[in-house]
């Protein structure tokens, strides 16, 4: 037990929380700045364009409804089952952007209080709470108090228009605050309650040095738990993304190869070949899929002593397991459409077919031994 004079241990503890707090807040600051990149600079979303734009418009016509000799009748089974794939390849990266956006959500805004809740009221906040100026160690309360209730402060929380104190006040009892209140009440009553309200909902409480430091240490502690689970996420999401991109368009593009060109179809393009072709990158597609979504994880364990344990985080687990699923079920199909594809005629037809069904029994493989290697993990 200390033997110091409690006004020494005061200070020496005043100054510690002080530095820390400092330290703090450049931490926060350098987490958001990371995560702001991926609002500011979202890569995936410049690729986005062509996946709703038209090619994939055009793509999903070539694959369903084009007529030419060699593919399959339009609109028969062959070709509603080769249609998944093309579905899949763009709904996976969809998914994943989508819960990048709500990692980024989850970042950002909390519906957690800031201190001891007594009420059980619950204000969905920025996650960064304000700070107020700590009474507890002040000298001279009384100058900070009627600094507060000047009317320029006030009016900052709290603008005078009767319509937007109305707006404030249909917020707060929206979520059970301020039920009593009306517009009726005496106009600096209602200002006062309005204002109380605002900084309550943005988690500014008076709090002493020790609880604001304490609140920092969770506050990095969670930053950095979701800010882990955002970069992973957001890599997986591109490659995806850049994954589907490239098939799309080369499909498309292989696909484009029977239209006519000036009326006259191109000499030595085989409709058959096209479609082989086609489903042969469609099964590329997911083998690199079950590919790099586990790819981000194993890289951040390639540096470690105990490389063979790949333990992806529980928030993207659900995801990776989705996307090994999905790549099974459509090299499946594929494998069912190349089984009531036509027989190839010559040797590159064989060729593709063979490779097609190569590159199937690769991707369920992998998938298997993936979901293999994720279990042993977690029973290790």
């Amino acid at each position: 037990m200390s033997t110091l004079p409690p006004s020494a241990v005061d200070n020496a503890d005043l100054s510690e929380y002080r530095a820390y707090l400092q330290r703090g807040e450049t931490r926060l600051s350098t987490l958001h700045r990371v995560a702001g990149a991926f609002i500011s600079g979202a890569g995936l979303l410049t690729l986005l364009p062509l996946l709703v734009g038209g090619t994939f418009s055009g793509l999903l016509a070539l694959i369903v409804f084009y007529e030419a000799n060699g593919l399959p009748s339009p609109a028969s089974v062959q070709r509603w089952l080769a249609l998944l794939p093309v579905l899949a390849s763009v709904t996976l990266p969809l998914a994943a952007l989508y819960l990048l956006i709500q990692d980024l959500i989850l970042f950002y805004f909390t519906a957690r209080t800031f201190r001891r809740d007594t009420n059980g009221l619950i204000y969905p906040r920025f996650v960064l709470s304000g700070i107020m100026v700590s009474e507890s160690s002040l000298h001279d309360v009384g100058a900070l108090l009627r600094a507060r209730d000047d009317e320029y402060v006030r009016n900052l929380l709290v603008p005078s228009p009767s319509a937007l104190r109305r707006r404030i006040l249909k917020e707060a009892q929206s979520i059970g605050d301020l039920r009593t209140s009306t517009m009726n009440d005496h106009e600096n009553l209602l200002a006062e309650e309005l204002r109380d309200y605002v900084l309550r909902q943005t988690g500014s409480h008076e709090r002493s040095l020790a609880e604001e430091a304490a609140k920092m240490e969770a506050s990095i502690a969670r930053h950095l738990r979701f800010l882990r689970g955002l970069v992973l996420r957001y890599a997986k999401a591109f490659l995806l993304t850049i994954a589907t991109t490239v098939v799309t368009l080369g499909a498309s593009g292989v696909l484009t190869l029977l239209r006519p060109i000036d009326g006259r179809p191109l000499v030595g393009v085989s409709g058959e070949y096209v479609w082989l072709a086609t489903l042969a990158i469609y099964a590329a597609w997911a083998l690199v899929s079950t590919i790099i979504v586990r790819k981000p994880v194993i890289w951040l364990y390639a540096d470690s002593s105990n490389s063979k344990v790949n333990r992806t985080p529980q928030s993207l687990l659900n995801f990776e397991r989705s996307t090994l699923a999905v790549s099974l079920f459509i090299s499946g199909i594929i494998g069912l459409d190349l089984f009531l594809a036509t027989t190839p005629h010559d040797g590159p037809g064989w060729i593709v077919a063979i490779v097609t069904g190569a590159i199937i029994v690769t991707t369920i493989v992998m998938a298997v031994r993936a979901i293999i290697s994720e279990r042993s993990a977690a029973r290790a």
